[in-house]
Formats: C-alpha cells, sequence, structure tokens
C-alpha cells in the first residue's frame, strides 16, 4: 500500500543525473545577465559624465564670453603726430564695454600721459595712464562704450593736451 502511493519519481537512488548540468546553466545565465547590467550601467555613467563635462566646458566658454574675455576685433586705429609721435591703438569691443591695447612710440622720457578714448557725441573715457619713457609702450586699457561709438583715441598730456591722436 505504502509503495503504491509513491509517486515513480521517489524511487529514484540521489538527484537525476543531468541536474549539476541544469544547475551550472542556470548559474551561468544568471552571471550573464549580471555582467550585462554592470556593463550598461558602466557605458550609462560614461556617458553621463562625459555629457556633464562637456556641458561645463560649454558653460564656460559661454559665460566667459558673456564676462568680456572673449571679443571681436573692430579696428585698429593709428596715427602720427607732427613732433612724430606713434600711436597704434587695437580695438576690441566686448559685453561690457571696451577694451583697447595702444602702443604708443616718440613721447617725450618723463611725459605723464593719459590715454583717452573721443566718442561721436563729445564725451571722454581715459582709458588708462603712465610716465613716458624712451622708446615704445603697449598699455591696456578699457572704457565703458561701444566700439562703434569711438571717434578716435588720443594720448594726453597733465594739461589735457593731445600729444597724439588716432582715428
Amino acid at each position: 500500500m505504502l509503495m503504491e502511493e509513491l509517486p515513480p519519481e521517489a524511487a529514484l537512488d540521489g538527484p537525476p543525473p543531468n541536474m549539476d548540468h541544469l544547475l551550472q546553466r542556470t548559474l551561468g545565465t544568471v552571471r550573464e545577465e549580471r555582467d550585462q547590467a554592470v556593463r550598461r550601467r558602466g557605458r550609462i555613467t560614461a556617458l553621463s559624465s562625459t555629457l556633464m563635462v562637456a556641458g561645463v566646458l560649454a558653460g564656460g566658454v559661454w559665460l566667459g564670453q558673456g564676462m568680456g574675455v572673449g571679443g571681436t576685433t573692430d579696428e585698429v586705429l593709428q596715427g602720427t603726430s607732427a613732433s612724430g609721435a606713434h600711436m597704434a591703438v587695437q580695438v576690441t569691443d566686448t559685453e561690457g564695454g571696451l577694451r583697447l591695447v595702444a602702443t604708443v612710440n616718440g613721447m617725450q622720457d618723463g611725459e605723464a600721459c593719459w590715454l583717452v578714448v573721443h566718442t561721436k557725441d563729445g564725451r571722454t573715457f581715459t582709458a588708462g595712464s603712465w610716465m613716458a619713457h624712451e622708446g615704445e609702450v603697449t598699455l591696456a586699457g578699457s572704457a565703458m562704450v561701444r566700439a562703434g561709438d569711438v571717434a578716435g583715441v588720443s594720448v594726453v598730456n597733465h594739461d589735457r593736451e593731445p600729444l597724439v591722436t588716432a582715428n
């Protein structure tokens, strides 16, 4: 009676012969799925990191241009005085105003000089000053005016008399 109630599988001795193979195949599938998930997370992390770095760099360039770090050169003004002084001024329009790089030669040694921007409506802006010496001087300056409004740039002395003007 007891033997008749048992299913035929219960009479087998030990596990089925292909049980080890089935376990190994199942464990291999689990490992493969886990490795795929790890690789997928690694790719997503690398992609998001790359996009973040690109975004930060693009934002830095954009902010740098907006803060007047970059700009466009509008023109180079040049002038020579009757006394032989020469001046060349690179005028760069930036977001915050005007950036100037002036190269001046021929000023009298010891002369107090001011770099002055003249606008078309008659206003003047002092962009820099220095004590002249023998030889060429390169001076960087700035003024809160747009490049399109510039009528000229002058070097003036202590009495505000123009020594050389570039238009």
